[in-house]
């Protein structure tokens, strides 16, 4: 039978040590605001933790805690948890079959690349209105996941280390959340990947990686703040990318109603991208392939070209809005340039191409030029 035990300074409460040495399966720590030293960790099975204090850092556990492998559930609320010691905050073991769920918790990692929640095996995991810093959220190869983060924040900007790692399968669903790092999926990761209503600094895509990504940001300004790779299949709508969006290998992308800085396609890689803009520069190499319907391809002083095709790179255009802004169109090696054009009365486009058969634009005044 499920009991609630009150844990706190007042004379008719339970003290804390007191009540580790007594939990059973179901039990309520119900535990006032304060501060709970863990030393040497805890291991958890059917348990809840409420904090009492008006916000989470009210009430403070200084340690860590482990999920036990036979553990159904394991729910913390209004928590925060604060780690010191290079060991993961919350662990959750390969045995494990259950659920984890974190309300209103702040997850305080160590620093190092050792994950502030670490997850393997069989597992539920739940962050409602949830903040994790100096840390990582990471599945692990053997982890079979469903992660669902809403209204949450992972804070770990790191050169070296991703703020959200989804290896081993599953599915990971981001809602109304802003993660301060990066979301990496990995060459063993066969996952499906949801983002809506967020931004990430970064998201890196390997493996077999569904990703749908729908009013979202990814703020950094780097070349690559947005690398698709492997066979990943992506479904981008409505959503800004401040840097570049950088696509190889034998990705399927789908890219609608998006701004982007500038944008590189390789491989064999094809993309159909729809009302869409791309601001500063675009790039197809090899065997890519790009069907673009209603997208404004524009440049600015710090590319020579706004638009390039290479290898046997393929652009099949409908409606195609190009702005050079005084840059250059080039068309080089057997790649193939084939679009009507929207553009103002009198505007003029330069295209420096290989052989001109193999660039047909409907409803512009092009010249062309060999380099």
């Amino acid at each position: 039978m499920a009991r609630i035990i009150r844990v706190g300074g007042s004379s008719s409460e339970t003290s804390w040590h007191e009540a580790l040495k007594d939990l059973r399966a179901d039990d309520v720590l119900m535990l006032g605001p304060g501060f709970y030293y863990l030393p040497q960790g805890l291991t958890l099975t059917d348990i809840t933790i409420k904090g009492t204090g008006s916000v989470p850092e009210d009430t403070t556990i200084e340690g860590y805690i482990s999920v036990s492998d036979d553990s159904r559930y394991v729910t913390l609320e209004n928590l925060c948890i604060n780690t010191s010691t290079d060991n993961n905050s919350l662990f959750v073991p390969v045995e494990s079959d259950g659920y984890l769920t974190l309300r209103n918790c702040f997850i305080k990692g160590n620093g190092t690349d050792t994950a502030a929640i670490a997850v393997n095996g069989k597992v539920t995991v739940e962050l409602y209105s949830t903040k994790v810093i100096n840390g990582s959220v990471s599945m692990y190869e053997n982890a079979n996941f469903r992660l669902e983060m809403n209204d949450s924040e992972i804070d770990y900007k790191s050169d070296k280390y991703c703020a959200l790692a989804l290896e081993g399968q599953g599915t990971a669903i981001i809602n109304n959340s802003n993660i301060h790092g990066s979301i990496n999926t990995f060459t063993k990761t066969n996952a499906e990947l949801d983002i809506n209503n967020s931004e990430a600094d970064y998201i890196l895509l390997h493996g077999q990686t569904w990703m749908n990504m729908l009013n979202s940001t990814v703020r950094a300004k780097d070349d690559s703040c947005l690398y698709l790779s492997d066979d990943c299949w992506s479904n981008i709508m409505n959503s800004k990318f401040n840097g570049g969006v950088y696509i190889d290998k034998k990705t399927r992308t789908i890219i609608q109603n998006c701004t982007i800085n500038r944008m590189v396609v390789i491989n064999e890689a094809k993309v159909t991208m729809s009302n869409s803009t791309v601001t500063a520069h675009s790039d197809f190499q090899d065997q890519s392939s790009c069907e673009a319907t209603r997208v404004s391809f524009m440049g600015n002083m710090d590319y020579e070209y706004f638009l390039a095709l290479s290898g046997n790179a393929h652009l099949r255009g409908h409606d195609l809005l190009l702005h050079p802004n005084g840059a250059d169109l080039a068309i080089q090696d057997e790649a193939k340039l084939h679009t009507n054009v929207i553009a103002d009365k009198g505007e003029k486009l330069s295209v420096e191409c290989d052989k001109r058969p193999n660039v047909y634009i409907l409803g512009v005044q092009w010249t062309a030029k060999r380099k």
